[in-house]
């Protein structure tokens, strides 16, 4: 056996942990020199996948109009996550009723956040839940649905109930349930 192996033999039998180390310092970086090498021919492939792309796109005749509609639905993709709730900021969850109660006129004397149901870790987005009491009149309460429904955050209603507050009353009392779509 040669001398200079034995000698390495002996100081690997001596410090085994950091023999063990060193090991797997080396395997480690290996591994890391074969991913980048394999993360440089993806982004290779990347590009090449995108230019005929492109190519394809300038060929078709339809191509501006496909520009246009991918154009559109990334810009439609970013103003949903801009309008997307975060669970956890209450105050700005809440204040976004009391804006549309303050533009419909009606008065908003129960508002309760409920907590989320839990989600699997699949889903994107977080359903942040609301129930909450509406009072006033006819216009008002549905002026108060619309705008839910048609304003900048993205609300299912899941149960609604009209009901009038006092026989012969003109006012009506409107209970929802809205769930608002939030980041996960």
């Amino acid at each position: 056996m040669n001398s200079a192996f034995a000698s390495f033999i002996l100081l690997v039998r001596r410090w085994p942990f950091c023999s063990a180390c060193v090991g797997l310092t080396l395997l480690f970086a290996g591994g890391i020199w074969f991913l980048l090498g394999e993360n440089e021919n993806l982004r290779v492939t990347h590009r090449a996948r995108a230019a005929e792309w492109e190519a394809m796109l300038a060929k078709l005749v339809s191509g501006s109009t496909l520009r246009q509609e991918v154009a559109a639905v990334r810009e439609t993709t970013h103003r949903i996550d801009e309008h997307l709730v975060v669970e956890s900021n209450l105050a700005e969850n809440v204040w976004y009723f009391y804006k549309i109660e303050e533009q419909t006129k009606v008065r908003l004397p129960e508002l309760h956040p409920i907590s989320s149901p839990i989600s699997d870790k699949s889903t994107l987005f977080r359903r942040v839940p609301f129930s909450m009491r509406v009072i006033g009149n006819y216009e008002q309460a549905v002026s108060f649905l619309l705008a839910i429904e048609t304003g900048p955050r993205l609300a299912k209603i899941t149960s609604f109930n009209f009901a009038r507050s006092a026989p012969g009353s003109s006012t009506l009392t409107l209970d929802l349930s809205v769930e608002l779509l939030g980041k996960k």
